[in-house]
């Protein structure tokens, strides 16, 4: 699959979209940490569009250095906070609420390492087959792999509201697709796989203004 600054721009514009028509018909307020994930992900994927255009016409830059590291600030610390913080908003099953207040621990502690192994060693960034490779040995042991899972997906899957749980479950798929197929850009591949699947928190939205949604329980 062929990624590219072209696509990671579409894609950002798209969530932009999303993201405003999701702020636009939020009811209450506990809803809009969850509305404002598209938006987070536009921003994402506008600095990896631009990380792509540095890396084909320079070598080494300052710019390439921020990007990267901007990028990675999103992966390792942004999503492992506010996901289960989101979900946790918008929850109004105290069962759920509180396995979901247990996954954002998780969250907590693997943040704080993300910034410790950041200012011990900033990402590199490079283009391997069509996609970023973002260099550092944060993502490299298995323990990362799972609680990054349990931090950024999981709380959806936990969550009672249908379009909350399929996005759960769309970027759980993508996650371990992206990691037994795209291994060495599995950062780049996921994130890209799990922003097109933020455009269900629109559905999410739209739907609960017409009805109150039905609990998976």
């Amino acid at each position: 699959m062929c990624f590219s600054a072209e696509a990671s721009f579409i894609v950002s514009g798209t969530l932009l979209v999303a993201g405003v028509a999701s702020i636009r018909k939020t009811v209450y307020s506990k809803d809009i940490p969850v509305a404002l994930i598209p938006l987070i992900f536009a921003v994402q994927q506008l600095v990896e569009g631009l990380l792509w255009v540095t890396l084909a016409h320079s070598d080494a830059s300052p710019s390439q250095f921020w990007l990267s590291n901007i990028y990675g600030t999103f992966i390792g610390i942004i999503w492992p906070l506010f996901a289960p913080f989101a979900v946790y908003r918008a929850e109004t099953d105290n069962l759920r609420k509180k396995i979901i207040a247990m996954i954002g621990l998780a969250g907590i502690g693997l943040a704080i390492y993300t910034v410790i192994g950041l200012v011990n060693e900033p990402i590199i960034a490079e283009i391997i087959h069509h996609s970023i490779n973002y260099r550092h040995h944060v993502g490299n042991y298995q323990l990362v792999i799972v609680l990054y899972l349990l931090a950024t997906c999981v709380p959806f899957i936990f969550s009672s509201y249908k379009h909350l749980y399929i996005a759960g479950i769309i970027i759980t798929i993508g996650f371990f697709a992206a990691y037994f197929t795209y291994l060495e850009t599995f950062a780049s591949v996921w994130c890209f796989f799990a922003a097109v699947a933020s455009t269900l928190i629109y559905f999410y939205f739209a739907h609960r203004v017409k009805k109150p949604l039905i609990p998976l329980s």
